[in-house]
């Protein structure tokens, strides 16, 4: 069984390096032959806008954070918003810097159980953190094909944000229904391994629970809303920084679905975030600066990744309460 968790965590290492730096080189194999337009295109950005894109980074980051401390706070679990700020840059560290089969979440609930000592508690609150981003993000994606209504040339954008939208609502019904709750708990006893089953029932119980939290669900939802918009303004202050503005109703349609794509497994959406990018902004871009927005936007994850990284040296250099000890 060990043997087979070490080849199962070495081939999903291995198929999100593969997908990341191989759509990122195909990226730049097909535009080898406009990377120095695209160089100038960069460096000769307007650093007005070039700067409004970063102050909108930190207010997205700002915004993630509050998000997960009000999530945390849904649960009584005590967090700061220092501390939650510190939680989220390492996670984009590990999304983007190391190539493991252990994702930024799960980095995130683990430092997290550190700080408040709630192990279980920590992990589901990360999960919900994260489904309740995804609705936001499927929010915005069908209010912005509602006001677009078909405007927009590229016709399988509508599709793909039914097919995301399905994906959604099936997920809410596993996380709200009580039915679905049942035979959850039912499913998850049968894994009784290390009392992983009753580990399981109890952090899905968390999760269920959260439909009796109205409050912290519409307080995170709005946080989330406000962060996809915060992260589409950055977009669009990198395409009007070089020359090319592009919309609003456009970037609000198309990020999302962006987004989206990006959690195919990669190394932190490397590569498939680009791709996408580039796929659906070259039709009121172009490719050329579709390519350097993308290479900007992922400039800036690496330098929250980058802030991410100092703090992990600093919980590991000099242990501090994030290194106490856990319950379960």
């Amino acid at each position: 069984w060990d043997r087979w968790c070490l080849v199962k965590k070495g081939l999903s290492v291995l198929i999100r390096v593969v997908v990341s730096f191989g759509l990122l080189g195909g990226l730049f194999w097909v535009m080898r032959g406009q990377i120095g337009d695209i160089s100038r295109t960069i460096f000769s950005s307007n650093p007005a806008y070039l700067m409004a894109s970063v102050l909108f980074l930190l207010v997205m980051v700002a915004l993630l954070s509050a998000r997960l401390k009000v999530v945390f706070e849904g649960e009584d679990l005590a967090l700061s918003f220092r501390e939650s700020a510190e939680l989220t840059c390492v996670g984009f560290f590990f999304n983007n810097f190391m190539p493991t089969a252990v994702g930024g979440d799960i980095v995130k609930a683990h430092y997290a159980s550190r700080f408040n000592s709630k192990k279980i508690k920590s992990y589901a609150s990360v999960f919900m953190d994260r489904i309740i981003g995804m609705l936001a993000i499927l929010f915005i994606a069908v209010v912005a094909v509602v006001f677009d209504r078909g405007r927009f040339s590229l016709a399988v954008i509508r599709p793909m944000i039914f097919i995301f939208l399905v994906i959604g609502m099936t997920g809410i019904v596993v996380v709200t229904n009580r039915t679905v709750a049942r035979l959850m708990e039912r499913f998850f006893t049968r894994f009784r391994m290390m009392g992983l089953g009753e580990r399981l029932n109890e952090a899905y119980s968390i999760i269920h629970d959260y439909r009796n939290r109205p409050d912290v669900v519409v307080r995170s939802l709005l946080y989330s809303v406000l962060v996809q918009a915060s992260n589409c303004i950055l977009v669009y202050f990198l395409f009007v920084s070089l020359g090319k503005p592009v919309s609003l109703g456009n970037i609000f349609l198309l990020m999302p679905v962006v987004v989206f794509i990006s959690m195919v497994p990669s190394i932190g959406g490397l590569g498939v975030r680009e791709y996408a990018m580039v796929a659906f902004f070259s039709v009121v871009a172009g490719r050329e600066v579709s390519f350097a927005v993308s290479l900007l936007v992922l400039a800036g994850n690496f330098l929250v990744s980058i802030a991410g990284g100092l703090v992990y040296m600093r919980w590991t250099v000099a242990p501090s309460r994030a290194l106490g000890k856990t319950e379960v």
